[in-house]
Order: structure tokens, then sequence, then C-alpha cells
């Protein structure tokens, strides 16, 4: 029998994010099947925002959806990055419609009810997302008020708005924000055969599939990777285009490749059909295109199948050997592989939590899974990451499990970049770890996330020169992926080591548009602006800051970089005095 205490909702303080698209019904009615995927490609492009704000999302609706973050500094960043990637979106969207978030936001307590989240901070948030224009954000007076003087936003006063279902008329205010356009960079292509693998649509009745079809795409690129005779742009520079109708003439244009394939899955109860097509984005014209049949039990298989006919239609040359020898360890139970595909589909929204929980269910049913265990470690390595803060206990257990990964039977490339940054991150065998880096950037040359510890590694030694070509690898390889924020973090560290403070501070500006919620390039850009004799915004960036963080110290940030043991302490002197001079208590 249901208590009293079953029905009590525990109140607590948020923000809350409610979003969605303008005339979304007149779309739909338009031409329904272009308006759905459209729309799903824009929400697989933003929603990784929420996560890398600290916030969480908690309801879809038909054409927006509903977030929860802990602060409104949070929710405001996670909103303008929102608007500023659907201005680039829709300049590139080619034959699909043109689609405009509008956005509201309020602050104030709300009950959880078992993951969703009630009560009038949520009803605020959604009826002020509809006062707001195409583009536009909406905040209410509670939110101005947290947010004047502490943030880089400039509001426009509303006044009182007397919304549908709520009591009391509710203070709002406009943000004043115009976000440009830039034209997208022409890339050179390589010498050697090259492709981009475009998101494989899913085709099956159920939404909640999306990450499968992912995975067996992103499978494919891993695999086609390996064959080191050919240049792979790695997954989500390529998936950047999923929902929008771009000639693959372009797409091979911005992405300096020749090929471009695209692809399907559709699965109905064990049955599953891949489908792919090859392009010529020179000529726009099909090289061949295929579909695969089988049982679930045969996704392996037809991933190779997949593989093997891209390769031969592309670089009729290679050998098949060297499609085996590019072959990886895969887990011994399909169990396994559907738990590491939904962490693979998080850890890209940067929900690092639940990935972490996935990958151990992944172990749990798999005897040898190295890159799982791999990714577990490299998760513990995030310094900066709310839900996961520095411990002795969780890089002793990154560091086991690194030495675990080198030790299994069969260790991928990948895999062993992974552990091999572990150890160069946190362990004595600094050497050897970023030895282990290194010998995969050079043995795997399409392997981005090599190329991005590579960076990182050596921007922490103050190899100055080597972090930055690495990083140009890293960004002509993945230009659009959410995780470069590791690449500019080893660029910024180069730039420190440099005393290159003009370079830092573009760095800086550069990321805080896009990873607002990373302490570090705040604080970049705090010492560039010091270091050039702008003391009145340096000053002016300590104090935001510090109204963001107030429990913030140089000490802390010392002894949290202390915890890198392939770090160069001596680097950071003139950086830690900067930020003291600045107004950051030391």
């Amino acid at each position: 029998m249901d208590t009293w205490e079953d029905y009590c909702l525990e109140r607590h303080p948020a923000a809350i994010l409610a979003a969605d698209i303008v005339g979304y019904s007149a779309l739909v009615s338009a031409d329904e099947e272009a308006a759905l995927h459209a729309y799903k490609g824009h929400f697989r492009a933003l929603e990784p925002n929420v996560g890398l704000n600290g916030g969480r999302l908690f309801k879809k609706t038909g054409d927006g959806f509903l977030a929860e973050f802990s602060s409104a500094f949070d929710a405001i960043a996670c909103a303008e990055t929102m608007q500023r990637q659907m201005v680039e979106r829709n300049a590139s969207r080619g034959q699909s419609p043109e689609m405009q978030f509008r956005i509201g936001i309020h602050a104030g307590d709300v009950f959880d009810d078992n993951g969703d989240v009630l009560g009038d901070g949520v009803n605020i948030a959604a009826r002020l997302e509809g006062l707001a224009p195409p583009g536009g954000i909406i905040v209410s007076g509670r939110v101005y008020q947290d947010l004047v003087g502490k943030v880089d936003v400039s509001f426009t006063e509303l006044g009182p708005q007397y919304l549908k279902n709520i009591a009391r008329p509710v203070i709002a205010d406009s943000v004043q924000a115009a976000f440009a356009t830039t034209p997208p960079v022409i890339q050179t292509r390589p010498d050697k055969p090259s492709v981009a693998v475009l998101a494989f649509d899913n085709l099956s009745s159920d939404a909640e599939q999306d990450y499968f079809a992912e995975g067996i795409t992103e499978d494919i690129i891993t695999s086609l990777s390996r064959v080191p005779w050919i240049f792979v742009v790695a997954r989500n520079s390529s998936f950047s285009y999923k929902g929008l109708s771009v000639d693959v003439r372009r797409i091979g244009r911005e992405l300096g490749v020749r090929y471009v394939l695209e692809g399907s899955v559709r699965g109905a109860g064990n049955r599953l059909r891949v489908t792919g097509q090859l392009f010529d984005a020179e000529t726009g014209s099909h090289v061949w295109a295929d579909r695969h049949d089988g049982k679930l039990d045969d996704i392996f298989d037809l991933q190779d199948q997949i593989t093997e006919a891209v390769v031969a239609s592309i670089a009729p040359s290679i050998r098949q050997a060297e499609i085996d020898r590019s072959a990886h360890k895969r887990p011994d139970t399909l169990g396994a592989y559907d738990h590491f595909l939904r962490a693979q589909a998080l850890i890209y929204r940067f929900s690092f939590t639940e990935a972490d929980d996935h990958l151990s269910k992944a172990l749990s049913l798999s005897s040898e899974y190295p890159l799982a265990s791999a990714l577990r470690g490299w998760i513990r390595t995030l310094l900066w990451n709310p839900d996961l803060r520095p411990s002795k206990d969780r890089f002793d257990y990154a560091v086991q499990l690194a030495h675990e990964v080198l030790e299994a039977s069969h260790v991928d490339l990948e895999a062993q970049a992974y552990a091999g940054y572990v150890l160069a991150f946190l362990s004595e065998d600094t050497e050897y770890g970023l030895s282990l880096v290194d010998h995969v950037v050079k043995t795997s040359p399409n392997c981005v996330s090599a190329w991005g510890s590579s960076c990182l590694l050596h921007g922490l030694t103050g190899e100055a020169q080597i972090a930055q070509a690495h990083a140009r690898e890293a960004l002509r390889l993945n230009p659009n992926d959410p995780l470069n924020y590791r690449v500019y973090m080893g660029v910024s560290l180069s730039q420190i080591a440099e005393e290159n403070w003009h370079g830092l501070k573009e760095t800086a500006q550069k990321m805080r548009a896009f990873h607002n919620s990373v302490t570090v390039f705040r604080l970049n850009e705090l010492v560039a602006e010091m270091a050039l004799g702008n003391v009145g915004r340096a000053t002016e960036l300590a104090r935001i800051h510090m109204s963001r963080e107030p429990d913030f110290s140089v000490s802390m940030f010392r002894e949290m970089r202390a915890r890198i043991s392939i770090a160069k302490p001596e680097i950071y002197d003139a950086y830690y005095s900067m930020l003291t001079a600045a107004g950051i208590p030391d």
C-alpha cells in the first residue's frame, strides 16, 4: 500500500531551459519526412551542449525539449551555443527546410519525479519560450538577477508578462545576441584515397535506436580507419551533416575527400538490413550501392562486408590482408556491444557518468573488451567534469585499467592510445605512456583520438611545435568534433609555454563560445588579457569567474595541475602570478 511519503516529491532549485522549433506544424504539413529528418539531425547536433554545460535533458516534446541545469550560468551558456549552431546549420542546410529554435529559461524550485521534472519552474520556462522570437532567447527576471554583471551578455527589459496558467505576472528580459555565420573552410584533398562516412539513417520504428545506427556507422569508420593507406574523416565531422540535404559534392569540398558513403539500418525483431551507397564527391555519381541482410547476431559480418566493399571500390590495390590486419577485438556478446554503443553515444553528449555505467556493464558481459576498459580509464582523467571530481582513488583506478588494457591478449590501437594517455597523464610511466600514444599516431594516422591525446600531452610538456602540428592533424581529420576541446586545450598549453598571449586569447575566445562550462578556457582568456596589458578587462573576467565559482583559488588550481604527472610546473609560474594579480584569490 502506498504511503504519504511515496507522494512527497523533493523540491530543489534549478534553471530550466525550454526549446522548440518555430512553425514546426507548418513544416510537417509541407513535407513531413523532410521536416522530421531535419529536426532529428538538429537535435542530435544540439544535444551534446546540454551535457557539456552540466545539464540534463529530461523531456523531449514533439518539436522541442526541456533540460535542467544547476545554475542559470550554465543554462544561458547552453542556449547561446545552441542558437549559434543553428545559424551555422541553417546556412549549410542545402535542400533541407530552414528551422529556428526559440528558447525560454527560468530559475526556480522544481520537483523530481522519477527522472521527470515538474513544477512552476518548468511551466514558466515553457511559457517564456513561446514569447521568444525565432532564433531568440527569453529569460525570466529571476534569471536576469542571477546573471546581470556576471556574464558577458546584454539584455533588453520586456517588463511584466502575463503567462497562460501562471497566477502572477513574470518579469522577462530578452538576450541580445547576433550570431554571424563563417564560410566553411575548403579542405585540401590528400594524395591517398579519401572518404567520409555520413551517419547512417535509423529506419526502424523506434527512434531510440538511433544510437545503434550511429554505432554501426562508427564501427565502419573505425574499420576503414585501420587501413593506413586510406584517409578517413572521423565520426563527428561527417555526422555534422545529419538531417541536412547537402549535395555530396559540397560535402567532398568541405571535408576534403573524394568519396562519400551514406546508408541506413533497419531492424525488425532479430532481422537486420544494412544498406550502403558510395558516391564520387567530385562528380556526384554512384560508385557502388548494395544491401546486406542478416540476423542481429551477424552485425559484425555485415559491417565487415560493407567495409570490404568500400575499400575494394576506392582502393582496389589494397590487399585483403591489409583489411584483415586492421581487424580489432570485438566483444564476446551482443549485449556487451549494445552497452558499448550506448556508452559511446553518451560520451559524445558529455554524459560521462551514464557512459561509465554502460561501459561497466559491457565489461561484465564480455570476458575481454580492451576499448571499453580504456574508455573507462580515460573518463577518469577528465578534471573539469562536475560529476567526476579529481581524487587519488579515481586516478589510481584509471591507471589500473590502463595496465589491464595493455595486458589483454589482443589490444587494438585505439585502446592502446587511450591507455597510453592515462599512463602519461597520471602515472610515473609518463615517457612509456607518451611513446604508446605516439606509436599509434605513426602506425594508425586516422586515429583522431590519438592525435588529440598526443597534442595535449606534448602541450603539457611545453613541446609547443609538436603539440600544434598534432593539433592540425586532429582538426583536419575531425574539424567538427564536440570533443575537440581536448585539442584546443593542447593548443592553449603550447601557447602558454611560448608565452604567445595573443594566440592564447584567440583560442580562449573561440572555445568559450562553444565550451563555456570548461573553466580553464575562461582562465586562459583572463591571463591573456593580463599579459597583454588589458588589466581592466582581466579584472572584470576575474570578477565574473569568481561570481560563478566562489570557492575557486589559485592554490586549488595549482594543486589540480600537480596531479598531472607529465606536466612541467615551472611553465605555469607566470600564469598563476597573473591570475592572482587579476584578483583570483591565492
